[in-house]
């Protein structure tokens, strides 16, 4: 074994602790690596049987290559922040070490190579650690995946015909060299980057131990400024502590920024969280019901050789005196509340003359046409008739009548904005088919937002809606929304009425009959449509943990080996007089500090970084912004304790030490 081996191997025995810290922090982070490797091979695995291995390829791998490379990068960037900041104590630790060995031949190569060598020891107990580690949370998050996916699949009848997706845990050799290769990659890096530095110093500045800090004597006069001002609010431990970490600003300066990355993360997991409540609240606001029954027919698009235009037939339509007879029959039932309503949102669109246009739609949604009509997609709804004559009578109008619903509403800047579209009053709505047919409908009244049921919404579409009595259309879907005493009883029930009023034969398949019927809870529902969100956030709620573990492996390191290089100076402090407890509140106050910067740096631009994102996605899709108020406090919270347990544990390093022995020893080490 070469020299510069056998120096590296023996400060990877003597330094112990910090060996524990850098090895967890190389294990974490392949562990990381790892488990992203492996969960885009399963999610391969899994596109290959749900649509064909040549189907799988191409743009569906980028798929999963694109964030698995994302993460992988955002992974590689805090390991090597935190991994470097540790190796760059270890070669401060022992600058005098290489100052003797440079005094006796040795190359600046040749002192790099040290470094180098004990991140090469590093890497091979810790890679195949943390590979094992990271395949066991793998395999612990495709359990995971299975069990939300399980709530899908035992409601498979209601939501995906005939469609089981179950994701396989699957080891493959190319996510693991994949792994191995970037986190040794990942290792030499953090190592290279303070051996580099190590290599420079001149052999007489690092025999004195000059090199790390020689720069610094250029600012003695603003530390003392400093020091006095910090000493009349902290008091003397409070000075203490101020200059200490100007000495050790590189120390503390990683700390910070592993703290900050958690922060901004942490924030941006927050906003995510409050997007998806936000969002989930408008998709299903507030309905008096329990159950949902539903007709759906399936459409047969094409293009109208005559007009050129995209037309949508309706396969199975079902008509007024089918949904009336079903409404009925589901009424029935002992205890039951149910308001039906269908509609038809392809097959027309209507044509809408400039001056019906209210002002504030105009500036919302059409500001840059300046036409004299404008052709927008056509609503048709229709209720049941006890409900058709509570809304005839809301609007003032007879029943038969043609009410519009007029109300749109919008997200500007994360904020809700609700106006009234049109000016339909006394006028009628000509709506328009793809082949070139034109139905006149005669607007009597309309009904503004604080009229309209909560099954009428979301309305967030530039859309011309319409209820009509629902004799006289025919429509591609139909859902009546029960509140029934005997769930289950009902439930049971509303399965035979639909069987026998829509009868499917031979159990065709959706696309063969042209339609399909469907009983189910409106929580089974919204659990189903909800359930992206909730796997969404699990993954990256322990993707963010795990990074945020890496980052306190450095937190914990770092402010260990600042006690243990500084035992000398504590020794000091205490032979005239500092007690114990005077330590520790100096200690503590560095924490504090270095707490309130990452804070300072990581809530604005974590803060920043939730309106970008939404800047970019969510006015698109039209959902409203919610600050992250929760996470910013749990933030707070989270780094002044984690910074502060840090601190004990590393305070406990000098409790007891021998006075004499440590001021006796050179450096403190």
């Amino acid at each position: 074994m070469r020299l510069t081996a056998k120096l590296a191997y023996s400060q990877i025995k003597i330094n112990r602790s910090r060996t524990v810290w850098t090895l967890l922090g190389i294990v974490l982070s392949t562990a990381l690596i790892t488990a992203v490797c492996s969960f885009a091979a399963s999610g391969g695995a899994l596109l290959a049987e749900l649509f064909g291995s040549e189907r799988s390829g191409g743009t569906v791998t980028a798929l999963l290559l694109v964030p698995a490379g994302i993460l992988s990068a955002i992974i590689v960037s805090v390991s090597v922040v935190v991994i470097s900041n540790a190796f760059r104590v270890s070669a401060g630790a022992r600058i005098a070490q290489f100052g003797v060995l440079k005094s006796a031949g040795a190359t600046k190569r040749q002192i790099a190579a040290t470094i180098i060598y004990e991140s090469v020891f590093l890497s091979a107990a810790g890679i195949p650690t943390g590979i094992v580690t990271g395949l066991v949370i793998a395999f612990a998050g495709v359990g995971v995946a299975n069990r939300f996916l399980g709530e899908i699949n035992s409601l498979v009848d209601m939501m995906i015909n005939e469609l089981i997706i179950v994701v396989d845990f699957v080891i493959a050799w190319q996510a693991l060299v994949a792994a191995a290769l970037i986190s040794f990659f990942t290792v030499l890096l953090s190592a290279w980057l303070p051996a580099r530095r190590a290599a420079r110093f001149a052999a007489i500045d690092s025999i004195r131990g000059a090199g790390q800090n020689k720069v610094k004597v250029k600012i003695e006069s603003k530390r003392m400024r400093s020091g006095a001002l910090t000493q009349k609010l902290f008091g003397f431990e409070g000075a203490l502590a101020a200059k200490s970490m100007k000495r050790n600003k590189r120390n503390f300066r990683a700390s910070v920024v592993s703290l900050s990355v958690g922060v901004i993360l942490f924030v941006n997991l927050g906003a995510l969280s409050g997007a998806a409540d936000a969002v989930y609240d408008m998709l299903y606001p507030d309905i008096d019901a329990t159950v949902i029954v539903d007709y759906t027919s399936r459409r047969r698009v094409s293009v109208n050789e005559a007009t050129g235009k995209e037309e949508s037939i309706i396969a199975a339509p079902v008509d007024g005196e089918t949904a009336s007879a079903v409404t009925a029959k589901l009424r029935g039932y002992e205890n039951t509340a149910i308001f039906g309503m269908g509609g038809d949102n392809r097959t027309y669109n209507a044509v809408i003359p400039r001056e019906m246009i209210s002002p504030r739609m105009l500036e919302a949604y059409f500001y840059s046409e300046e036409r004299p009509e404008y052709e927008i997609s056509a609503e048709i709804i229709v209720t049941d008739e006890e409900n058709y004559a509570a809304l005839c009578s809301r609007a003032g109008v007879p029943i038969g009548s043609n009410i519009l619903i007029n109300h749109y509403g919008y997200y500007d800047n994360g904020r809700e904005t609700v106006l009234e579209p049109f000016l339909f009053a006394g006028r009628t709505a000509r709506l328009i088919k793809a082949d070139g047919s034109v139905r006149e409908v005669p607007v009597h009244g309309e009904l503004t937002r604080e009229d309209i049921p909560n099954e009428f919404l979301p309305p967030n579409r530039k859309t011309l809606r319409l209820l009509v009595p629902q004799q006289q259309w025919d429509m591609d879907g139909y859902l009546w929304y029960a509140d029934p005493a005997d769930v289950d009883g009902f439930i049971d029930h509303a399965r035979a009425v639909m069987a026998e009023a829509f009868p499917r034969g031979s159990e065709g398949s959706y696309m063969e009959l042209g339609f399909d019927t469907r009983v189910y809870k409106i929580r089974d529902y919204m659990k189903v449509m909800n359930i992206g969100f909730a796997l969404a956030a699990a993954f990256m709620y322990g993707f963010v943990a795990l990074l945020t573990l890496i980052g306190l492996t450095n937190v914990i390191s770092t402010m260990s080996a600042n006690v243990r290089m500084r035992s000398r100076e504590f020794a000091v402090l205490q032979s005239v007089g500092m007690t114990y407890g005077g330590l520790k509140r100096m200690l503590s106050l560095e924490s504090v500090v270095c707490s309130a910067k990452a804070l300072v740096v990581g809530l604005p631009l974590g803060a920043a970084l939730t309106l970008l994102i939404y800047g970019a996605v969510g006015r698109s899709m039209d959902f409203p912004y919610v600050f992250p108020w929760p996470a910013l406090l749990e933030c707070v919270a989270g780094v002044f304790a984690v910074t502060w347990a840090a601190t004990r544990f590393a305070a406990g390093g000098v409790r007891g030490q021998n006075i004499a022995a440590a001021i006796r020893a050179e450096g403190g080490i």
